[in-house]
């Protein structure tokens, strides 16, 4: 039998799902999830996908998935292996929390982007755990219903956008369309291998492999990633705040933001290690992980910087 096909390419769509070992619990009780949650929160900021729904029952959960920058492998890497420290050092267990490694679909996001949200939203129903999604705590579903609150990490905004641009009505026409698809069976049913949507889509994700001779029987084949170089991130912050390069690279009051910035995105963008970071900058590998942390817990309540990040981001990908 074949193993998973694990694609990456930037802006790619997933379907992410991870189960407990032996079918076992992964989840135990509220603080548990909560704390989820805040992982899945850090991990958004330090690798910048988008998270456009999420579920989290007892034995396993579903994330849908959007990666602009190739890393679906390190963002799930972080997300599980931080999980399963805080478990087993919660619940003084030991060894494998999860069952293998997560199993992802990856997905066209124009034609299935609402009915994967749905088939989400409605696990717990399904499940029989709730008559309606609206009772159900810890799903992405509260979000887009209710709209942002403090605890809301889901990108909601392609979802609406497409019942209406006004978030009030949207909001009401994809409660109806969950309601309307209770008895729906999974999208997922109609995958090709770990491919979801029609052949042209498929077709398109096949260039983004090496010579596959049978596409019907696809082996696991090596990742395709997109990482920046150190230097290209550095002149992208330079040219977006308009300073010279070498005002990043030296210690200077004026430039102490500007210059935090570019060695947090120098980290997420190229996916070097701390110390390759800090040799640039001149700084220790502990003053790199001080600025990540720093940027990471100003990013939610500094509007500005969030903006900042995004935009320099997006010149990257031109």
């Amino acid at each position: 039998m074949a193993r998973q096909l694990r694609i990456e390419y930037e802006s790619a769509f997933y379907h992410v799902t991870s189960r407990g070992n032996q079918k076992g619990r992964i989840f135990w009780d509220d603080k548990d999830m909560d704390e989820f949650k805040r992982i899945l929160k850090r991990t958004k900021e330090m690798y910048g996908y988008l998270l456009h729904a999420y579920v989290f029952m007892d034995n396993h959960y579903h994330l849908l998935i959007e990666t602009p920058y190739a890393n679906l492998k390190q963002v799930m890497q972080n997300i599980n292996t931080s999980y399963t420290v805080y478990i087993n050092r919660r619940h003084n267990r030991a060894g494998h929390l999860f069952q293998g490694r997560y199993k992802a679909f990856i997905v066209d996001k124009e034609s299935y982007l609402l009915e994967l949200g749905r088939y989400i939203h409605l696990n717990p129903v399904r499940a029989g755990i709730v008559k309606i999604p609206e009772d159900y705590k810890w799903s992405s579903y509260i979000e887009y219903i209710l709209g942002r609150t403090e605890w809301a990490i889901a990108d909601t905004s392609d979802t609406l956008f497409s019942f209406s641009k006004r978030r009030a009505i949207a909001a009401k026409k994809y409660q109806e369309f969950v309601y309307y698809g209770i008895e729906e069976k999974s999208p997922l049913a109609k995958a090709v291998g770990s491919i979801l949507g029609d052949e042209a889509f498929r077709e398109e994700v096949i260039k983004y492999l090496k010579k596959i001779p049978d596409k019907t029987e696809i082996p696991e084949v090596k990742e395709i990633e997109t990482k920046h170089k150190l230097e290209d991130v550095i002149k992208a912050v330079s040219e977006y705040y308009g300073v010279k390069t070498d005002e990043l690279l030296k210690r200077k009051k004026a430039t102490g933001r500007q210059r935090k910035i570019a060695q947090y995105l120098c980290k997420i963008l190229s996916g070097k290690k701390n110390i390759e970071v800090g040799r640039v900058f001149g700084i220790t590998l502990q003053a790199v992980t001080n600025v990540l942390r720093d940027i990471e817990e100003k990013r939610g309540k500094d509007r500005e910087l969030s903006k900042d990040l995004t935009l320099i981001k997006k010149s990257m990908q031109r």
